[in-house]
């Protein structure tokens, strides 16, 4: 297993979410529902990438959620937050000049103006599934003769040297949580901040990341308060990617907006704990299938919208890992053994069922079952729901959505706003339904290149320039705009 001494002390002294689960598996996607609070499949983002369409023919695009869906962080901002995003943000959608104060390399919370309230988002990509292939030849911290291995794995020196890099990934991002943990010690805010951690999907491995099943959803939660409160506490509770903006906005203070689909589970607008979490998946790079699943606390219930097809996608990228290679190699071989073979079936059932106490790494399909018929009748009646309430349509051409949101495939483009000056007030409008605007004054942005949130009527000195841009998210921005204040 991993070495991870910060990981382990911070999860000592935070609240340990043992049943946090991704939407989706993979990072764009699940970043779609981390960044708006809504599932990607409802708002079409569930598509990985949309910045990679092209892969199955399609022009490049950007996902076009509903006009009231906004970057959570907006809210964090007009609330009088600053907020800052280092460095990824995948979003399926650029992100607007109003999601966040700083957005990049150097994006950081010491940046902010003196005693200001912050939002902080630091991304490790130690961890990620590229860093795999491209750490191969770092020394290990955990020897591949000690690692474990899931029965759908063959035992190969290969795969146990990924294994192992994973590992020893893990254990450089812990070294980095740690100096991220240490700038708020030194600064005197570790008693002040609320410090979460998590990652973006499950793991980077084969049958790991991009599936439905827990390997691919399911991932680590912790959440540490001020003063120790609530330290070492575990909370087994249901809780989904579509809930982590809502909770952040109750933990604030600041309203969770109606349209939003998931549900606080902390703060003052905490809501009762759910019964069921969803996922879905669509098209991954240039392999499309479409899937949708719904787990209980126990039993996982998955549907497949193309039987035609093998779980197994052929992926280039996932091809560049060695445990991938020789997993195919041996596939080709007629080397693996029946529960290694899963994964290749040429066709799947329509309904999968897994009991995932007795059975946590989901191989024994009890779909078929008479005696498991009560439970899998509850969680399809429980997806249905879910697809019927958020409108979701799975098997939908992409193309299809494509047209709908870029009519003619052509990107819709927001209007400029107006600038009014009236009682020493400037005032900005704009007539894109959905839009957002960012302004600069000469001298009040207080970093360079810093666009602030319009919220409401703001004063500005005579001779003032005020620059604004608008924007809907998945649309053109709006062309800059500049008034000369009289």
């Amino acid at each position: 297993m991993a070495l991870t001494p910060v990981l382990d002390r911070l999860a000592r002294e935070a609240v340990r979410f043992t049943r946090m689960f991704s939407s989706s598996g993979v990072c764009a996607p699940s970043r779609a529902a981390l960044i708006t609070g809504m599932y990607a499949n409802a708002i079409g983002a569930n598509n990985m990438r949309t910045s990679s369409a092209d892969r199955v023919g399609l022009p490049n695009y950007e996902a076009v959620p509903p006009p009231a869906v906004r970057p959570f962080a907006e809210y964090l901002r007009a609330a009088g937050y600053y907020t800052t995003n280092n460095a990824k943000t995948d979003y399926q959608f650029q992100p607007p000049l109003t999601a966040w104060d700083e957005n990049g390399r150097d994006a950081h919370w010491k940046n902010r103006p003196g005693g200001m309230p912050f939002f902080s988002v630091f991304n490790l990509e130690t961890t990620h599934e590229s860093q795999v292939w491209d750490r191969a030849n770092d020394p290990v911290v955990v020897p591949p003769e000690r690692v474990l291995l899931p029965p759908y794995y063959p035992d190969t020196p290969a795969i146990r040297r990924d294994v192992a890099r994973v590992y020893s990934n893990v254990a450089v991002m812990d070294r980095q949580v740690g100096e991220l943990l240490a700038e708020l010690e030194e600064a005197g805010l570790a008693d002040d901040t609320i410090v979460v951690f998590y990652s973006d999907n499950g793991g980077p491995l084969p049958r790991g990341k991009r599936e439905m099943l827990d390997s691919g959803l399911h991932v680590p939660f912790l959440m540490r308060f001020p003063g120790g409160a609530h330290a070492g506490a575990v909370v087994a509770d249901l809780v989904a990617f579509v809930d982590i903006p809502a909770t952040i906005l109750s933990l604030a203070g600041v309203p969770v907006p109606k349209h939003m689909h998931g549900r606080p589970f902390w703060g003052d607008q905490k809501a009762p704990a759910r019964d069921f979490v969803f996922a879905a998946r669509d098209r991954m790079d240039e392999r499309v299938d479409h899937v949708r699943a719904v787990r209980d606390r126990r039993f996982k219930y998955v549907r497949n919208y193309r039987t035609d097809l093998p779980r197994y996608q052929d992926i280039n990228y996932r091809r560049q890992m060695a445990a991938m290679q020789d997993i195919l190699r041996l596939r080709d071989q007629g080397r693996l053994d029946p529960v290694q073979s899963l994964w290749f079936q040429a066709t799947k059932p329509e309904e999968e069922l897994y009991d995932t106490e007795a059975d946590p790494h989901e191989v024994r399909d009890l779909g078929a079952d008479p005696t498991y018929r009560p439970q899998l009748e509850r969680l399809r009646a429980a997806l249905d729901g879910w697809l019927h309430e958020i409108g979701d349509r799975p098997g939908r051409p992409e193309a299809e959505l494509l047209e709908e949101i870029w009519p003619g495939r052509v990107q819709p483009a927001t209007a400029a706003p107006s600038i009014a000056w009236q009682d020493g007030r400037v005032t900005l409008e704009c007539p894109t339904e959905g839009s957002a605007i960012a302004y600069q004054v000469d001298g009040l942005a207080l970093r360079p290149g810093r666009w602030l949130l319009y919220t409401e009527p703001f004063a500005a000195r005579s001779g003032a320039v005020v620059t604004a841009a608008a924007n809907r998210i998945g649309w053109v921005p709006s062309p800059g705009v500049r008034f000369v204040v009289p």
